[in-house]
């Protein structure tokens, strides 16, 4: 018995090594993801001087965020947000013409697009609202402006809300309607 169990011993050392190096490539990956997301330089997502007139399909998506929530009378837990914007369309791009951010009172707070861009074909992007940023409120949205050179799928826009609480998650989606 003893001599089986020693030579499954290499065995076992390369099995439980061999997957640092995907780890690795992992960690690679996520570091030159991080860097494109800081530099907003994203081969599918560009910006375009291209003037969105009457021409274009435009609509406008309505997306209702959380900040926090309260868990009871005077306790809240902050929640980070994460708005993703997905082209459904498998051959046409989309225009996004602005992604604003307004607080409860809907008062704006931020603009996240100083210029129309275009998202390719089946492409997604998604922007961050980080934990510690409660401006927006318990009723924080969106509004996303997008068009289209020619009638297209609506786009999928969601907002996922999560935090950590100790040893549980707390984790919710909401879904961009559309207004206008």
């Amino acid at each position: 018995m003893k001599i089986f169990l020693k030579s499954l011993f290499p065995f076992f050392f390369v099995l439980l090594f061999s997957g640092c190096n995907d780890l690795k490539e992992q960690n690679e990956k996520f570091k030159k993801e991080i860097s494109k997301r800081q530099n907003n330089s994203y081969e599918y997502f560009q910006s375009t001087n291209e003037k969105i007139d009457n021409t274009f399909d435009k609509k406008t998506f309505y997306v209702p965020v959380y900040s926090h929530i309260y868990v009871s009378e005077n306790k809240y837990t902050r929640l980070s947000i994460s708005l993703n914007i997905r082209n459904v369309d498998q051959s046409k791009d989309l225009y996004i013409e602005s992604i604003d951010y307004y607080n409860t009172d809907g008062k704006l707070i931020k603009q996240y697009l100083p210029s129309t861009h275009i998202l390719k074909p089946m492409a997604s992007i998604d922007y961050l609202v980080k934990l510690e940023d409660m401006s927006g409120g318990n009723g924080a949205k969106f509004l996303v402006k997008v068009a289209s050179k020619n009638k297209t799928h609506n786009p999928i826009i969601e907002a996922i809300m999560a935090n950590t609480l100790g040893n549980s998650n707390l984790c919710f989606l909401t879904q961009g309607y559309l207004i206008e």
